[in-house]
C-alpha cells in the first residue's frame, strides 16, 4: 500500500484534530426544525480556523430568521491546484441531530472524549469527521507547500439533517459552484464502512407519508355506537403493508437493501384516555424506492387502496403526502473523478473498492441532479444518531492519506 502521510505526521496530525474537535463539538448546532437555535455560533469557530490555515473563506449565509442570527450559514474555502479548472470539493455538513436521552449515553455527549483510538461526542462521525478530514487535508497541503494536481475546495454547510434548503441546496440553486469555474468533483464523508471500501455513488427515492383514519369515536363499552378508527387504522396500515410487499418485489444488487423498503415508523396518541374508543387514528410511512420504480406508484397504491378500503368498512382513510425526494441520476463510474478515487482507495487501502447505492439521503443526491459527479465516502463504523457516537483517530488518518494521494497522484 501506498502512503503520502509518514509516520512522523500521524501523531502531529491526530493531535490537530482532537484539538479542533474540542473547538466546535461542545458548541451545539441544531436545526430550528429539531428545536435547536441552528449553526452560527459553530460556523464562526469553524470560518476562524479557516482564516488561520491562510485561506479566503467566503460566507453564503441563507436567510432563516427562526435561527441564532437570523442565518444559516455556509462556508467555502479553497487550496488552489496546479490546475486551476477542476476541484475537488470535500462537502461536509456542520449541523447535528439532539443527543437524544442523556442517560443512554456514557460519557457526556457535547463533551469529546478521547479514549485511545476512540474519539466519542454527538457529531464527532456525523458529520464532524468529514469537518476534521478537509481540514487537516488541507493544512497538510498548506503548511508543507505542496501544491495538488486540481484546486481543493471545502463547503461547510448547513441543514443537512432536515432536508438542506438552507444548506447545499441553497448553494446550488443559487449556483455558487459555478462561480469558481472549471470542473466540480464532489467527495461527501457521510457514510462508508470499516474498511473504506464502500463508495456511495446512487441512492433511492424517498417519500413520506401519513395515514389518517377516521371513525366515530365512543365510549369503549358500547363499541356498537361508533367505528373503532385505532382498529381499523391497523387493519389498514397492514394491509398497506401486505400490498407494497407483493406489488414492489424489483430486486437490485447495486444497493444496500437491495429491495424498496416502505416501513411504518412514528404513530401519533389516538385518544388520552383508555376507556374511550378512537375516532381518529394516524401513523407515518417512511419509504426508500428503488430509482427504477417511480415515487408516484407508491403513492398512487396508497390512495387506491385506500379508497377501496373506506368503501368497505365505513371509515375514512386519508393518504398525505409529507414530503418527497427524487434521486436522481446515479454517478458514472466512467467518470474520471470515480475511476481516479478508486484507483486511490484500492492503492491506500489494500481493498477492492465497492460502489453502491443506499436508501439514506445525504447532499450528494442534490449535487447528482445538477449533474455533477459526486460520491459519499469515508472510513467509519456508521454510529450515527446513535447515543456513544464515535469515530476512531485511525480512520480518519486513513481517511486523510487516501485524499491526498488522490489529490497528489490521480487527479486530473
Amino acid at each position: 500500500m501506498t502512503r503520502i502521510i509518514n509516520s512522523n505526521d500521524i501523531q502531529y496530525m491526530k493531535n490537530y484534530i482532537i484539538s479542533l474537535y474540542k473547538k466546535f463539538i461542545p458548541i451545539k448546532a441544531i436545526s430550528p426544525d429539531l428545536g435547536g437555535d441552528g449553526e452560527a455560533e459553530r460556523a464562526d469557530i469553524l470560518e476562524k480556523e479557516l482564516r488561520s490555515l491562510g485561506l479566503v473563506a467566503r460566507r453564503v449565509d441563507a436567510p432563516d430568521k427562526r435561527a441564532k442570527k437570523g442565518i444559516r450559514p455556509n462556508i467555502l474555502a479553497m487550496v488552489n491546484g496546479e490546475r486551476k479548472d477542476k476541484t475537488l470539493w470535500i462537502v461536509a455538513h456542520i449541523d447535528t441531530v439532539p443527543e437524544g436521552d442523556p442517560a443512554l449515553w456514557k460519557y457526556p455527549p457535547y463533551s469529546v472524549t478521547v479514549i485511545d483510538d476512540y474519539v466519542y461526542g454527538r457529531g464527532v462521525e456525523d458529520d464532524g469527521q468529514a469537518v476534521v478530514t478537509a481540514f487537516a487535508v488541507a493544512k497538510y497541503l498548506v503548511e508543507k507547500g505542496i501544491r495538488p494536481r486540481i484546486n481543493l475546495g471545502i463547503a461547510l454547510v448547513s441543514d443537512e439533517e432536515t432536508g438542506s434548503r438552507y444548506g447545499l441546496r441553497y448553494l446550488v440553486d443559487k449556483g455558487v459552484f459555478n462561480d469558481y469555474g472549471g470542473s466540480h468533483y464532489f467527495l461527501v464523508p457521510d457514510a462508508g464502512s470499516p474498511d473504506g471500501s464502500k463508495v456511495i455513488v446512487a441512492e433511492k427515492h424517498i417519500l413520506h407519508m401519513r395515514v389518517v383514519t377516521k371513525g366515530k369515536q365512543t365510549h369503549a363499552s358500547m363499541p356498537h355506537t361508533g367505528l373503532n378508527a385505532h382498529r381499523l387504522g391497523m387493519m389498514f396500515n397492514l394491509e398497506l403493508d401486505k400490498a407494497f410487499r407483493e406489488k414492489f418485489t424489483e430486486y437490485d444488487e447495486v444497493y444496500e437493501p437491495p429491495v424498496s423498503t416502505c416501513e411504518p415508523t412514528r404513530k401519533e396518541e389516538n385518544i388520552g384516555n383508555i376507556n374511550t374508543i378512537p375516532g381518529t387514528d394516524v401513523v407515518y410511512w417512511d419509504c426508500r424506492i428503488l430509482p427504477k420504480r417511480e415515487i408516484r406508484d407508491v403513492i398512487e397504491l396508497a390512495k387506491s387502496l385506500a379508497f377501496k378500503f373506506s368503501s368497505a368498512t365505513g371509515a375514512h382513510v386519508d393518504i398525505d403526502v409529507l414530503g418527497y425526494d427524487d434521486a436522481g441520476e446515479p454517478t458514472r463510474l466512467d467518470s474520471p473523478f470515480v475511476a481516479g478515487f478508486l484507483d486511490a482507495i484500492r492503492e491506500t487501502r489494500g481493498v477492492e473498492p465497492r460502489p453502491i447505492g443506499i436508501g439514506g439521503g445525504t447532499v450528494a443526491r442534490y449535487l447528482r441532479k445538477h449533474g455533477y459527479p459526486a460520491i459519499v465516502w469515508m472510513t467509519c463504523d456508521e454510529t450515527a444518531h446513535q447515543p456513544n457516537e464515535y469515530t476512531r483517530l485511525s480512520y480518519i488518518i486513513s481517511d486523510i492519506d487516501t485524499i491526498l494521494y488522490y489529490l497528489l497522484k490521480k487527479a486530473t
